[in-house]
C-alpha cells in the first residue's frame, strides 16, 4: 500500500479531510464573527472602515488560520492490511500503531454536515491502560473510513450473521425511560453558550427581557418559581428525549465471527465494532417503572463504545425480560450463566430504608432548624400567604422523590444478590434509582474488595465491591450482603484463599 501515498494524490490520502482545518479553528472565529456581524446589522458595512477597527483581530484569525493549515498538514494517518498508523500531537511527532486484532472497538460517525462534505469521524480504541482518551481519531474522507471499517471486519466476510433489529416503537419506549433531565440540560445550556458567544449580550438580554414579561403574566395565577422550575425540568427531559430518539433510532446488532457490529442514528449515523472476547460485563438495566412492566434494557461494557458524550452503550436499546435473555443469547453465545450464591431478603428491609427515610425528614428538619435560628421567621411565614404558599409547594416538590427512593429501596432489599460460578460473576443491585443485573466475566475484573463497617461486624453483613478497567475504573456496588456466606462462595470459586 506505500505505493498509493506516492505523490500529490497521496498526499491528501494521508490527510485528513479538510474540514478539520476548520475545526481546529472553529472556536476562535467568533473574534471576528461578531464585529462583522454588528456591521452588517446596522446596515453601515464598509470594508475598509472594518479593517482598520479590526486589524488586530484579522491579524490575529490569520495566525490562527496559518496554525490550523500546519496542524492539519502535520497529521496523518497510513492504513495496512493489518492495522492503522496515526502521526498525531504537535508536527505529528506522535505515533500510534493499532492493529485491527488487537483493537476492543471501533466506531464511525457521521452528522449531518459531514454527510454533505463526504467526511466521517473514526475512533478507535484499545484497552492500553496507559491511554485515558481514544487510542485514535481521525476526521477523513467518507471513502477512507469505510475502507478502515472493511479492512477491520474482512473476518466476517462469508461468515453466518445473527441479527437484532430493535422495533421503533420499543426505541420510542427506550428514549421515553433513558431521557434525562440533567443530560437534556447539558445540551441546552451548551446551545445558548455558544449562541451568546455569537450574537452578543444584548440580543440574549433582550429575549430574557421578553420572556420575563410573559412569566409575570402567567405569574398572576401561579407562582413564577413554579413556572420556571417545570419549564425547565419539561424543556430539558424533551431535549434529552429528542437526542436519545434520534441517537438509536434505526438500531440494529449484528454478531459474525468474533465481533459485534452494532449500527444507530438518525441524524448522526454511527457504526460500531466490538471485539466481543474484549468485554468487560454485560448489565441489564430497569427504573421501578421498567421493572413493573418485565421490560428491560441491556448495556455492554467495552473500551470505547459508549464513551462519546451523552452516549449509551446499548446492546439491546430495550424490550421484554425474557426477549432480553434470548437476545443476549443470539448475540453472546458463549457468555456462560451462573446462579446467585447469596441474596438479601425481608430481614434487611430495615438496613436497605433506613438511611432514605432519614434523608426524608431533611425538610422539615431544615424548616425547623431556620425557625430556630432566625428569631419570628415561623410567624413571618404563616403572616405571608406567598411565603407559606411557596414553602409548601417546595417541600412537596422536594419529598416526592424521596418517598419514591424509600419505595425503590424497599424494592432492592428482595433484589440485591451475588454469584461466582463458571467464570462468570453475577451481581444483582440498586444504584440510586435504577436496577442493575451485571454478568461480569472473572477474567476481566481488575480488583474485588470488601468492606465492614462497626454496624455490619454486629449483624454479619458487608457491602461487595467489583471493578472492571478500560478508559477509566467502572465500579458496582453490593450492598448488605451476609458476610460468611459471601466468603465462602467466592473461595468456592477460586477468587480467594478458603
Amino acid at each position: 500500500m506505500i505505493d498509493e501515498y506516492k505523490g500529490i494524490g497521496g498526499f491528501f490520502r494521508r490527510r485528513q479531510h479538510p474540514v478539520k482545518i476548520l475545526m481546529y479553528i472553529a472556536k476562535y472565529l467568533w473574534l471576528l464573527l461578531i464585529p462583522l456581524a454588528k456591521y452588517l446589522i446596522a446596515m453601515q458595512f464598509d470594508f475598509e472602515n472594518w479593517v482598520k477597527t479590526n486589524w488586530v483581530d484579522i491579524l490575529t484569525l490569520s495566525v490562527i488560520f496559518g496554525y490550523g493549515i500546519l496542524r492539519w498538514v502535520f497529521i496523518y494517518f497510513e492504513i495496512e492490511e493489518d492495522g492503522i498508523i496515526a502521526h498525531t500531537g504537535y508536527f505529528g511527532i506522535e505515533k500510534t500503531q493499532v492493529y485491527f486484532s488487537e483493537m476492543s472497538s471501533m466506531s464511525l460517525c457521521q452528522g449531518y454536515i459531514f454527510r454533505l462534505l463526504g467526511a466521517c469521524t473514526v475512533y478507535i480504541d484499545t484497552d492500553a491502560k496507559s491511554i485515558g482518551n481514544t487510542d485514535i481519531r481521525l476526521d477523513i474522507s467518507q471513502k477512507q473510513a469505510f475502507r478502515i471499517y472493511e479492512l477491520a471486519t474482512k473476518r466476517c466476510r462469508n461468515k453466518p450473521k445473527y441479527i437484532f433489529n430493535s422495533q421503533k416503537r420499543s426505541l420510542i419506549i427506550f428514549s421515553l425511560l433513558f431521557s434525562s433531565t440533567l443530560s437534556g440540560m447539558l445540551l441546552t445550556l451548551t446551545f445558548i453558550y455558544q449562541a451568546y458567544r455569537i450574537v452578543g449580550r444584548e440580543i440574549e438580554e433582550e429575549f430574557l427581557t421578553k420572556v420575563n414579561t410573559q412569566l409575570e403574566k402567567l405569574a398572576v395565577h401561579i407562582p413564577k418559581y413554579l413556572i420556571v422550575a417545570a419549564a425547565v425540568v419539561t424543556g430539558s427531559w424533551l431535549v434529552s428525549f429528542i437526542s436519545n430518539l434520534m441517537r438509536h433510532w434505526g438500531f440494529s446488532c449484528t454478531r459474525c465471527a468474533d465481533m459485534l457490529l452494532i449500527s444507530s442514528g438518525k441524524g448522526t449515523k454511527r457504526r460500531h465494532v466490538i471485539m466481543r472476547d474484549r468485554i468487560n460485563f454485560i448489565d441489564y438495566q430497569q427504573s421501578m417503572f421498567m421493572k413493573l412492566f418485565g421490560i428491560c434494557s441491556v448495556q455492554v461494557h467495552c473500551t470505547g463504545y459508549g464513551k462519546r458524550r451523552l452516549e449509551l452503550s446499548a446492546l439491546v436499546p430495550i424490550t421484554t425480560n425474557t426477549a432480553a435473555e434470548t437476545s443476549v443469547r443470539l448475540l453472546m453465545p458463549n457468555m456462560p450463566t451462573a446462579g446467585y450464591d447469596v441474596r438479601t431478603g425481608w430481614g434487611d428491609v430495615r438496613r436497605f430504608v433506613t438511611v432514605p427515610l432519614l434523608i426524608c425528614l431533611l425538610p422539615g428538619a431544615l424548616y425547623e432548624f431556620l425557625c430556630r435560628l432566625i428569631p419570628h421567621f415561623e410567624m413571618v411565614v404563616k403572616t405571608i400567604p406567598d411565603w407559606k404558599s411557596a414553602i409548601t409547594n417546595l417541600a412537596v416538590i422536594s419529598m416526592l422523590p424521596l418517598v419514591w427512593l424509600v419505595i425503590i429501596k424497599v424494592n432492592a432489599a428482595f433484589n440485591t444478590a451475588a454469584g461466582f460460578e463458571n467464570g462468570q460473576c453475577m451481581l444483582s443491585y440498586c444504584k440510586f434509582y435504577r436496577f442493575h443485573r451485571a454478568a461480569v466475566r472473572i477474567d476481566r475484573i481488575s480488583k474485588i474488595k470488601i468492606t465492614r463497617n462497626p454496624f455490619q461486624r454486629m449483624n454479619g453483613t458487608c457491602h461487595l465491591y467489583v471493578y472492571t478497567s478500560a478508559e477509566g475504573s467502572s465500579r458496582h456496588v453490593v450492598k448488605g450482603l451476609n458476610y460468611e456466606r459471601l466468603t465462602a462462595a467466592m473461595a468456592k470459586a477460586g477468587i480467594i484463599d478458603p
